[in-house]
């Protein structure tokens, strides 16, 4: 019998090089400060709100027909205005002039109404102002602006002022081309476009 000749083939193998320690420190540093900015970056633009963007402004003084937020509805004089026939339950009141939200213990949390329709009670001088501007003078400018259901129309902007303490919102909406004011809204929750 032939003897097999069992030689083994070398492979010219070159020894893994090792990465010395400030290698892998360098490496693993840079991963994590782009994992870290990132998430922050991330969440500060997913859970942006345009609320903390903006300064807050003190609106505990504002009355939209001498009616405050917080005000108890049956306290309110309804009588000067007119029911549409959509004031069907008892936390949404309707009528021509106004529209008027309550939660279940009858505390209001939100009035709407056309500009013209009202007197506003900024809390100071400017009782009637009839353009943005005179708000803006008012109020100060810690406001955010921009277009009103932009998916809309591009007609209307609304200037929102926040009051983070007093949990109160107020929203203008005005023509963007001659600055006078359609609708007013102050509310305890977020004005949404």
């Amino acid at each position: 019998m032939e003897k097999k000749n069992k030689t083994k083939k070398v492979e010219n193998k070159q020894p893994k090089k090792k990465m010395n320690f400030f290698t892998k420190f360098l490496i693993y540093t840079v991963v994590f400060i782009a994992l870290f900015v990132g998430t922050i970056w991330g969440t500060k633009y997913y859970f942006y709100d345009s609320d903390y963007a903006v300064k807050k402004t003190d609106l505990s003084e504002i009355s939209i027909d001498k009616i405050k937020l917080g005000m108890n509805y049956s306290e309110i004089d309804v009588s000067k205005y007119k029911e549409t026939n959509t004031t069907v339950d008892n936390c949404n009141y309707n009528f021509e002039e106004i529209s008027i939200k309550t939660n279940s213990k009858g505390e209001i949390t939100e009035i709407i109404a056309p500009y013209n329709k009202v007197t506003v009670s900024l809390g100071n001088d400017a009782e009637r102002a009839s353009k943005i501007n005179d708000v803006w003078k008012a109020l100060g400018s810690n406001y955010d602006n921009e277009i009103y259901k932009p998916k809309e129309n591009n007609y209307w902007k609304i200037t929102r002022y926040f009051d983070t303490e007093n949990k109160i919102y107020l929203g203008i909406i005005y023509s963007r081309y001659n600055n006078e004011i359609q609708k007013i809204i102050l509310s305890n929750h977020k004005i949404e476009d």
